[in-house]
């Protein structure tokens, strides 16, 4: 009974010590009144803001690669962060029929970052959408023309509602599309 306790207080050492090494210890009590952080999580595909990239369909045309179409729903200044793609030139975002709740919808700040590795993500500038809130057939977009060496990766997060970052509305969107391609 003595050795096998050892064998396990053993192993539970060799654990311990791997775990420190790859900085994957965690110490938690019951007083413990940190904040948690939410950037570093588990990947949950279901999650809110998580676009589906869409492969191209060689019998109707369908969408290339880097374009997709997708939709928001809650999202508030700041909360929330658009799935990256692959881009480093030309970004267009288009929003349709945008709604929002906690207050009167007349503006959201669509704004684009380049992901650069290793380093703080480059702020591309922000866009104010209006027209997409006068119904739900009404679109607004913004055009993006620039490049950060560094990265290739971008993804948008909404700046604003109203002209306000501090804002308890969020704002939903029945269709975003990005598109990749200046051309069309």
């Amino acid at each position: 009974m003595r050795m096998h306790r050892n064998q396990v207080r053993a192993g539970l050492i060799a654990a311990v010590t791997a775990a420190a090494l790859t900085g994957t210890v965690t110490v938690a009590s019951a007083d413990d009144t940190a904040p948690v952080s939410e950037d570093a999580h588990t990947f949950n595909p279901a999650e809110e803001g998580l676009f589906e990239l869409q492969a191209p369909s060689d019998t109707d045309g369908g969408i290339q690669t880097r374009n997709f179409a997708s939709s928001l729903s809650g999202w508030a200044p700041g909360s929330k962060e658009s799935r990256h793609w692959a881009d480093n030139d030309y970004t267009e975002v288009q929003f349709t029929g945008c709604t929002m709740a906690g207050a009167a919808g007349k503006s959201v700040g669509v704004k684009l970052w380049q992901a650069i590795p290793f380093a703080q993500d480059k702020d591309m500038g922000t866009k104010t959408f209006t027209n997409c809130f006068k119904g739900s057939g009404y679109t607004s977009k913004g055009e993006w023309n620039a490049h950060y060496n560094g990265g290739d990766n971008r993804y948008f997060t909404i700046a604003h509602l109203n002209g306000s970052q501090y804002t308890r509305a969020v704002v939903s969107v029945k269709k975003v599309y990005v598109d990749t391609t200046k051309a069309d």
